[in-house]
């Protein structure tokens, strides 16, 4: 029997009801082009941060109650391992000269305060039920009213999911941008056949 109860009670406390609608819509379509970003993956795989969903010590509290919930009813290295890119700095730089200047103007964020992450899910792999924490653009920016960003890299493709709160998104292209609120649980998941890129970019907006 799985025991779902510690995250269930983990979110009813903190008042996460799924029958209470939050919009969120399609924020822009970015110019970008896949290929070159699907590219910049393969010739720096193996430089590349590979890691499974579980808590770690440099995660906030909050955060690591999240993967110890998630942890406890299945989700392990078998599937939930994901490949991202832009914590190195010289990867963080060549990621923001692939999105532009003229799309971080359209989000609205300086680039140079901002941190990118290239993300990679194989078939099979997810990430859980979670809300953000920030922790990696606190540790190079500070505290700030940060904004999160997710941006489509590849097509839309079978078994490719995206829910933010109660809100399936699908049928993306690339570059379309969605703003995942802080606070607000999301899931992403690739259960398909072909791997699922794609960005997130966290900045303040202007």
């Amino acid at each position: 029997m799985l025991d779902n109860q510690y995250f269930k009670k983990y979110l009813t406390d903190r008042n996460i009801d799924l029958s209470q609608h939050i919009e969120i819509e399609k924020l822009c379509t970015l110019d970008i082009n896949p290929k070159e970003f699907e590219h910049f993956a393969e010739i720096h795989r193996n430089e590349a941060t590979v890691k499974w969903y579980h808590p770690r010590p440099f995660l906030n509290a909050e955060t690591n109650e999240q993967a110890i919930n998630a942890n406890w009813i299945g989700y392990n290295e078998h599937n939930t391992t994901e490949s991202n890119w832009g914590l190195d700095p010289i990867h963080n730089s060549t990621l923001k000269g692939m999105v532009g200047g003229k799309n971080f103007k359209m989000l609205g964020i300086d680039p140079e305060k901002s941190l990118l992450r290239l993300l990679e899910y194989r078939p099979g792999h997810c990430l859980p039920l979670h809300c953000d924490g920030f922790e990696g653009f606190k540790r190079l920016y500070g505290e700030g009213n940060a904004t999160r960003f997710f941006v489509a890299i590849s097509d839309w493709d079978w078994g490719h999911a995206f829910q933010v709160h109660d809100n399936m998104i699908a049928n993306w292209k690339p570059g379309d941008t969605y703003i995942v609120p802080e606070g607000v649980f999301h899931a992403s998941a690739n259960f398909g056949i072909a791997p699922k890129y794609t960005l997130t970019i966290t900045g303040v907006r202007s």
